[in-house]
C-alpha cells in the first residue's frame, strides 16, 4: 500500500469518527516540521467515550521524534479503559504498534523508523483525568529507538553526509535483553585517532558509560554486543571532507538468537499475536561438528506474495545453509506456504525473518533436530580403542556414556544401502524412539502373535557389503568418541 493511499484511508476514518461525535474536535493529519498534540480540554479533564487519531507526516528521508510533556490517564493493568497507542507508521496496521500506555507514568521518547507516526487516544464512559500533552519534531538524524530491531544511517546516506553533523541514537530494548549492533556499510573521513569524522558507541544511554569503540576510515568495524539493554550511537563530522557515511542495524535478544541445543523450538516475535513491522530477525542454529540439522515449519502465516512479481517482496522467511546470508539459500517463503523438511549439509543453519512497513500477520513457528551424520570414508582406523560400553543389535548401536551419578545411553541408527553403496549413522531422539515404539505396538496388535515373514534373500555381494558397512560404521563411531575424549 502506498503512503498516499494509506493517508487517504486514515483521513476518511478520522472524518468518520469526528462526525459521530460532533461536539468534540480531535485528531487530524499534521505535516509541519514540528508541533504539539494534547487531549481535548487539556489541561482540564478529557471527555468520556471519545476516540482521537493523529497522523504525523514529515519530509521524506527524515523521522519523527515524539516527546511527552504531561501524561495522566485512568490506570488499568492492561490499559483496557483509557489509553494512548503509538504507531511507527499507519495505525490501521497493528504490526506498527510501538506501545500502549495509561496511568500517570509518561511514555518514553519515541523515534519513528521513517517519516510517518500515528497516535490513537481512547477514553471510556467512566473516570476522566487531565490527559496528555506531547510534542513532535522532524528529526534528520538521531533519536530514541525502541523496536526489536532497526536500521540507522548517516544523514543523506548513501549520498555524502553533511558537514558539522552531530547525531545521537539512543537504543532501548527490553530489560531482559542486550543489543547487538552490526555495520552494513562504512566510509568516513580517515585520520589517526578519529578526531574529525567518527562514529562512537557507548554501553549505555549516555557518553559517560563504557566506551565500546570509536571508528572512522573505510574499514567496516566488527559487530558490537552490549552488556546492558541500552546502546548510544554518536556520529559527528567536521567542517570539511566527507564520505558516503554508514548504514547499520541493531537487534535485541528477542530478535536474534544463537541456538546450540541438540533440538529446540523458536517462533516469530509475539507469536501467536501479530509480529512487528519493519524488523529483520536472525536465528542461528550451530551444533557440534559431525551433526547436520533438520528444520521444520509447523506454522507459516506471513504477508502474501507480490501479485505483480510473484515473489516474497514484502514479508518473508529465508533459510541459509550456513551461518551467513552469503551461504547457499535453501528457500524463501511467505503467505501460508508450507516448506518441506529442510536438511543442512553441515552443522549450521541461519533463519531470517524480514518484514516491511505494513500488513503484518501471526508469523511462524519452527522446530529443529540435530542428526549425527558422518560420511563412512571419514573413519580413522588408527583410533580403535574401547572407552565405553558398546552394544549393537542388528542395525542399532547403543553407546553407554553413563557415569556413577547419571545414566546416559545414546542410541544410534546404522543405515547401509547395498544398492547405492553408501552408509550413515544418526542419533535417535527420544521423540523418534517414542513414535517407533507406537508404530511397532500397532503393528504387533494388528498381526497378533504371527511369525514375521522371512526376508527376501540378498545377493552374496550385498550381504558382504552390509556386513562390512555395519562394522565400518561401528568403528567410525568409536573413532569419533576416541577423538573427542583425547
Amino acid at each position: 500500500m502506498s503512503l498516499r493511499v494509506a493517508i487517504l484511508i486514515h483521513l476518511l476514518l478520522v472524518v468518520d469518527k469526528a462526525e459521530s461525535k460532533k461536539d468534540v474536535k480531535c485528531g487530524g493529519i499534521l505535516s509541519s516540521p514540528s508541533g504539539n498534540i494534547s487531549s481535548p480540554n487539556f489541561p482540564g479533564l478529557y471527555p468520556y467515550n471519545i476516540d482521537c487519531s493523529w497522523l504525523i507526516v514529515v519530509a521524506d528521508g527524515s523521522s519523527v521524534l515524539l516527546t511527552f510533556h504531561h501524561f495522566e490517564l485512568e490506570y488499568h493493568a492492561s490499559c483496557a479503559y483509557d489509553y494512548i497507542k503509538i504507531y511507527n507508521g499507519i495505525s490501521e496496521d497493528e504490526g506498527n504498534l510501538l506501545g500502549t500506555f495509561c496511568g500517570d507514568i509518561s511514555p518514553p521518547q519515541f523515534t519513528s523508523s521513517w517519516n510517518v507516526m500515528s497516535i490513537i487516544f481512547h477514553s471510556d464512559r467512566h473516570v476522566a483525568h487531565r490527559g496528555f500533552s506531547v510534542g513532535y519534531r522532524k528529526d534528520m538524524c538521531g533519536g530514541v529507538l525502541t523496536g526489536l530491531s532497526g536500521v540507522i544511517s548517516s544523514p543523506g546516506y548513501p549520498q555524502e553526509y553533511s558537514n558539522n553533523a552531530d547525531c545521537s541514537w539512543s537504543i532501548h530494548v527490553s530489560n531482559t535483553s542486550v543489543v547487538t549492533f552490526v555495520f552494513l556499510d562504512f566510509q568516513l573521513e580517515n585520520n589517526e585517532g578519529c578526531n574529525f569524522d567518527f562514529v562512537a558507541l557507548f554501553d549505555g544511554p549516555t557518553v559517560t558509560h563504557r566506551h565500546l569503540g570509536k571508528y572512522c576510515g573505510t574499514d567496516k568495524p566488527s559487530y558490537i554486543v552490549t552488556t546492558s539493554n541500552q546502546l548510544l550511537v554518536v556520529f559527528k563530522s567536521d567542517f570539511n571532507i566527507g564520505g558516503r557515511g554508514f548504514k547499520a542495524y541493531y537487534y535485541s535478544g528477542e530478535c536474534q538468537q544463537v541456538l546450540s541445543a541438540i533440538c529446540g523450538n523458536f517462533s516469530s516475535p509475539n507469536f501467536p499475536n501479530i509480529y512487528p513491522n519493519n524488523i529483520n530477525c536472525h536465528w542461528s542454529i550451530t551444533l557440534a561438528a559431525g551433526y547436520r540439522i533438520k528444520l521444520f515449519f509447523p506454522t507459516m502465516d506471513l504477508e502474501d506474495r507480490n501479485g505483480l512479481s510473484d515473489e516474497c517482496d514484502y514479508d518473508s522467511v529465508a533459510v541459509y545453509d550456513g551461518d551467513s546470508q552469503t551461504d547457499t539459500l535453501l528457500g524463501r517463503w511467505c503467505g501460508r506456504e508450507q516448506p518441506s523438511v529442510l536438511i543442512s549439509k553441515r552443522n549450521k543453519l541461519l533463519v531470517v525473518l524480514s518484514t516491511d512497513r505494513n500488513q503484518a500477520r501471526r508469523g511462524f513457528t519452527a522446530s529443529y533436530l540435530g542428526e549425527c551424520f558422518v560420511p563412512i570414508n571419514s573413519v580413522t582406523p588408527a583410533a580403535l580403542q574401547k572407552h565405553h560400553n558398546i552394544t549393537m543389535l542388528v542395525n542399532r548401536l547403543y553407546i553407554d556414556f553413563s557415569n556413577g551419578k547419571q545414566q546416559n545411553v545414546q542410541e544410534y541408527k546404522v543405515q547401509c544401502d547395498a544398492l547405492r553403496k553408501i552408509a550413515s549413522v544418526s542419533l535417535i531422539s527420544a521423540e523418534e524412539r517414542r513414535l517407533e515404539e507406537q508404530a511397532h505396538q500397532t503393528d504387533n496388535d494388528s498381526r497378533g502373535i504371527a511369525w514375521e515373514e522371512e526376508a527376501e534373500p540378498h545377493d552374496l555381494s550385498d550381504i558382504v557389503f552390509i556386513s562390512i558397512c555395519v562394522l565400518a560404521v561401528i568403528l567410525m563411531v568409536i573413532a569419533i568418541i576416541w577423538l573427542v575424549l583425547l
